[in-house]
């Protein structure tokens, strides 16, 4: 017993598991933590970038500053050595910067100088001459920078040039860097100024963001994810929670209980309404599905009624052959009501489930309405009842099941003949358009009250409540059928005591259902 306890235990804990893996919280959850993984990726990534573009470029400023103000001293300090030396009548060309060792010593002063400033105190300051040579080493520096052909060739044409270059200082190898800086002389570059800053800061400052953004990111996605994602999982989900709970007390004697729409304009809103109005079209149902029953019980009960009492009556003493016959004769007849009733349920039934095949064939309905009202003055005389069709002149032609539609008109006309009065009238109308086929049949009888219009369609109903006239109230079910499964519809317009007019629409290129 306690191994059976622990492996329904086991089996409840499975069910429970894999409910929840395939459960829409879950989903919620991991597809919420993937796109926030991915957001923070991006973003990481972005930072990441962007830091360090602006760190470089504001180093690559920094070069260009302190190039610029080492080229701007070394002039300075030039012009006033040569006017002190003008005054003593020195030659021109002796102050030409080009291989002038005068201006080397000038220029090797300038690069040796300390700046005072903090972000200047690391650039290493360097110049050569138009040869690639260098003329003013950096004491203690890193090992000159030989500039290649290009790059030198690229200078020489007067163009600055900015370069990453990893220099060995005391063994190690020191990123730095370099932005070269050529000057000119009578449109000659005369030399190079060359400013170098080590990247060892700016690389600390990417590897501890790099760190922080490691280590932050799985934490923010844990935490978000967990905390952030569960809290919108659960107010997303309840309304989804309060239409479970409403749906679990529905059953079929509580069909009137409705979803408790949520105050917003969302799909959840969409789905609740969605279900309420699923849950009408099912009351619907049932309650005719019930209203079916007790009219077929009401229906059956009759003729069973009667064909009982004649037979309890009949066997109550002997009676004569003659007698037994009438009886027969008299049950036979409540058994065909009987018969063509469950006919005509079966041809319903068949509709309802899309199991009646249609034969569908080209026809034109003037030839049919005329055969129809050829066939029905036999009975309309009886009543002494005109029926008047005036044909159009070009064929109205569609693609229909024949016997099928002859069976609508049939009805339609046949319940205009029983309920117009002697010496009325049922008139025809048949218009044709691009798209349809309209017939409209009119009739000076009783008419069917406002109240009753909705209804007249609805299987067994009839608005003679005592149920004292002919037929089943079964035919406009049936031709209402027929119609749809055609594609097209019957309506009715009707005022009591002055007539009712049916107006049946069919498209005119019909197909096969």
């Amino acid at each position: 017993m306690n191994f059976q306890l622990l492996h329904d235990l086991r089996s409840f804990k499975e069910l429970r598991l894999r409910t929840f893996v395939k459960s829409i919280r879950l989903k919620f959850f991991l597809w919420y933590t993937l796109i926030l993984t991915i957001t923070f990726c991006l973003f990481s990534l972005a930072l990441y970038h962007n830091f360090r573009h602006n760190l470089r470029k504001e180093l690559d400023n920094r070069l260009h500053l302190k190039a610029e103000g080492i080229e701007r001293s070394i002039e300075t300090y030039w012009e006033t050595e040569k006017l002190e030396a003008s005054k003593y009548g020195s030659i021109k060309y002796v102050f030409n910067k080009i291989n002038n060792a005068n201006f080397a010593k000038i220029a090797l002063r300038w690069v040796n100088e300390k700046s005072n400033k903090l972000d200047l105190m690391n650039i290493i300051v360097q110049i050569y001459n138009s040869n690639g040579e260098i003329v003013a080493p950096k004491e203690k520096a890193l090992e000159p920078i030989t500039l290649p052909d290009d790059i030198l060739k690229h200078i020489v044409q007067g163009n600055s040039h900015y370069d990453d270059y990893t220099a060995t200082i005391n063994e190690k190898e020191i990123p730095f860097r370099v932005f070269s800086l050529p000057v000119f002389e009578s449109d000659k570059v005369a030399y190079v100024v060359q400013v170098a800053s080590p990247l060892s800061p700016i690389n600390t400052v990417l590897n501890r963001l790099k760190f922080l953004l490691f280590l932050l990111l799985p934490l923010t996605v844990i935490i978000t994810g967990a905390f952030a994602g569960e809290f919108l999982a659960s107010i997303t989900l309840k309304p989804l929670n309060q239409m479970i709970e409403t749906v679990r007390q529905i059953t079929a004697q509580k069909m009137k209980l409705r979803i408790t729409l949520p105050e917003t304009k969302d799909e959840i809103k969409q789905l609740a309404e969605t279900f309420n109005n699923m849950l009408e079209k099912v009351d619907n149902s049932l309650t005719a599905e019930k209203q079916f029953i007790q009219d077929l019980s009401h229906e059956l009960k009759t003729p069973l009624t009667i064909i009982k009492g004649e037979l309890e009556t009949t066997l109550k003493k002997e009676r004569s052959p003659d007698e037994y016959i009438a009886t027969l004769n008299s049950n036979l007849e409540e058994i065909d009501k009987i018969s063509k009733m469950v006919e005509k349920l079966l041809i319903l039934a068949r509709f309802d489930n899309e199991s009646m095949q249609l034969k569908m064939e080209p026809l034109d309905l003037v030839l049919l309405l005329k055969e129809l009202t050829e066939d029905l003055h036999i009975m309309a005389d009886q009543k002494d009842i005109r029926i008047d069709f005036d044909p159009p002149t070009t064929p109205a032609r569609l693609v229909g099941d024949k016997v099928k539609l002859q069976q609508v008109f049939l009805n339609i006309i046949d319940n205009a003949v029983k309920y117009t009065p002697k010496k009325g009238s049922i008139r025809l109308e048949l218009m044709t358009n691009t798209d349809h086929i309209c017939v409209k049949i009119s009739d000076t009888g009783i008419g069917i009250s406002e109240a009753d219009i909705p209804f007249i369609f609805n299987r067994f109903y009839r608005a003679d409540k005592s149920r004292s006239s002919i037929g089943f109230g079964l035919g406009l079910s049936i031709a209402k059928s027929i119609t749809e499964a055609h594609g097209g519809k019957i309506t009715v317009n009707s005022t009591l005591n002055a007539g009712s007019i049916f107006i049946l629409t069919f498209p005119i290129h019909t197909t096969k259902p």
